[in-house]
């Protein structure tokens, strides 16, 4: 049970921390669409290509959390 509840907040601490690269996500796009120059521009891109890699590790792990709640489910049903 204890496992569990570390999962959910493990879990719960990902997904706002995946809310704020989101945010920044945008801003970068909007930097990107609207940048004053090359340089700006080409910064935006640098913290996308940043912003979407750390993207993806999160939401890796969170597929990995949901895989494991999923399995601490399925045995407390068996029992």
């Amino acid at each position: 049970m204890f496992k569990e509840t570390q999962l959910h907040q493990e879990f719960l601490d990902l997904e706002h921390h995946m809310r704020l690269l989101d945010r920044k996500l945008a801003d970068a796009l909007h930097r990107i669409r609207h940048g004053s120059s090359s340089e700006s521009i080409e910064q935006a891109r640098q913290d996308e290509k940043q912003l979407l890699s750390e993207l993806d590790r999160l939401m890796t792990r969170m597929r990995a959390i949901e895989g494991q709640l999923l399995q601490i489910q399925k045995g407390a049903t068996r029992h």
